[in-house]
């Protein structure tokens, strides 16, 4: 093994280990129902606290790609080692009341959080991106799966080391301990990558057609020539054309005149801006993130809710805290596999079959909406819920390791800026759903007149609203399949 082998090794592992500790957005429901006891919040306060740290992931996706894209990896991720330490050390701090314990304080915590994990994620995806372009969707779907597989990690090592020490809920030191546990972990790794992660110099190899990128000058005249068209390719926003298949070389500038949002150089075509979102794989691909990944969250993040609601029994704290770490590590778990296997299957499908990785899209959303109209309809005990649990966390798995390889095909060079913009759409999902699970639970808690929301009635007009959402998310992929003509399978193996 030479020596840069070795150093595309050390990069691989480094990638993962801190992508593994970049999911505060995974931890969360592991200390959360703490916080939300110790201080009594309301289940509208609890869904804005809960949904928080993701809101930061997502919506400082622009930020964290200009970080990376104008200061580089290792300021990038020394800032965001430095973010992580501070905000979880303040939201320890309140959690011991040494500071206010207003929700809103900790809600913005949480969002700082977020946003420093979401710019190291980016590093990872974009040094795996740079450095294994002939994998992306093995080594992208990897590094997903390092990231979901943390809520399994960090929730068994609550679950071992940190158990409830008090009779009351969240009055112990345990939620102190684990957060000063994680803030310092998360920080020391991310600090470590920052001397390792970013793009590696190596022989430049030409990639299979499937990862190419779509302009090409054998038909020019299936492309606009003005800033402002859209559809500028005629079949595919992610594969070169069949009658492509012999052309050579990348398209000089003289033969077509590109928008400012596209920049070429010796390889590829890198898009980026609002010809992106209006393409229609780019649309559709921005909506699977808003559905699929905002109902997976909401469903993640209130697990504890649910299993409470559910249970026939009344639960202890510790009880209540195994039952939710249990159902947390199963989630990450069938998340992690679903990440790495779908990821990789994509590369072997795409480049031996022609299936084009928006295929997997559309089955998530398929396995999406069969979830969530029957799980209303089949789950009356928290002993019915593991089953979904595992087929959600597989939907979302797939999705968030297909997207970033799919968004690489517009360009390596604009990725972190296009994985950015698109990182607010599930922010966006995330709150319209948890806005919509409060108010339903919050209206059937009411009726009750009680302080728990007993039975299925709390929960399923949430989920017929997502089982909708993830019917129209369906007809809009399989309309942007049919208009791209990727419907049609070709292989483009020797």
């Amino acid at each position: 093994m030479n020596n840069r082998n070795i150093i595309l090794a050390a990069s691989f592992l480094t990638a993962l280990l801190v992508a593994n500790v970049s999911g505060p957005q995974y931890v969360y429901p592991t200390f959360g129902p703490s916080l939300a006891n110790r201080f009594h919040w309301s289940s509208i306060e609890n869904s804005v606290v809960g949904t928080s740290v993701f809101v930061g992931v997502s919506f400082s996706g622009p930020l964290c790609a200009y970080l990376v894209e104008n200061y580089g990896f290792r300021i990038t991720l020394a800032i965001s080692a430095l973010i992580t330490s501070i905000c979880t050390f303040l939201l320890a701090a309140t959690y011991q009341d040494r500071l206010p314990s207003s929700y809103l304080l900790c809600a913005f915590y949480l969002i700082c959080m977020g946003a420093a994990s979401a710019a190291a994620y980016i590093c990872t995806l974009d040094s795996q991106a740079y450095n294994f372009k002939l994998y992306r969707g093995m080594s992208m779907g990897l590094t997903s799966a390092s990231l979901g597989i943390s809520g399994l990690v960090f929730s068994q090592i609550n679950d071992k080391l940190f158990k409830p020490k008090g009779d009351q809920d969240g009055h112990d030191n345990s939620t102190f301990e684990f957060l000063i546990f994680f803030g310092c972990t998360a920080a020391a790794v991310t600090f470590l990558g920052s001397f390792i992660l970013g793009p590696i110099e190596h022989t430049k190899h030409k990639l299979p057609l499937t990862e190419q990128q779509p302009l090409v000058a054998s038909n020019s005249a299936n492309y606009a020539s003005t800033a402002d068209s859209v559809y500028s390719f005629s079949t595919s926003s992610t594969q070169y054309e069949e009658e492509a298949q012999d052309a050579k070389g990348v398209p000089s500038k003289n033969v077509i005149n590109y928008p400012k949002n596209i920049q070429i150089d010796d390889e590829e075509i890198n898009l980026s801006g609002l010809i992106v979102f209006l393409d229609p794989i780019g649309f559709s691909l921005c909506l699977s993130l808003l559905i699929i990944l905002g109902l997976g969250y909401v469903y993640l993040t209130n697990i504890g809710g649910l299993l409470i609601s559910l249970s026939a029994d009344h639960l202890t704290p510790n009880e209540a805290q195994h039952l939710r770490n249990l159902h947390i590590s199963i989630f990450s778990v069938s998340n992690c596999v679903s990440r790495a296997v779908f990821g990789t299957l994509s590369d072997v499908f795409q480049r031996r079959i022609g299936i084009h990785r928006m295929w997997f899209i559309w089955f998530a959303a398929v396995g999406l909406m069969t979830s969530m109209v029957s799980l209303p309809i089949s789950v009356s005990s928290d002993k019915d819920l593991m089953t979904y649990s595992v087929a959600i966390a597989i939907v979302y798995g797939i999705v968030f390791a297909i997207a970033p390889a799919i968004i690489s095909e517009f360009g390596i060079k604009t990725f972190a800026r296009n994985w950015g913009w698109m990182l607010c759409a599930p922010a966006i999902g995330s709150q319209l759903f948890n806005l919509v699970f409060g108010i339903v639970y919050d209206r059937e808690l009411s009726r009750q007149g009680g302080q728990v929301c007993h039975g299925m009635a709390c929960f399923r007009n949430t989920f017929i609203t997502g089982a909708i959402a993830a019917g129209l998310c369906l007809f809009i992929i399989t309309s942007a399949i049919y208009r791209k003509g990727i419907y049609r399978f070709q292989s483009t193996s020797n």
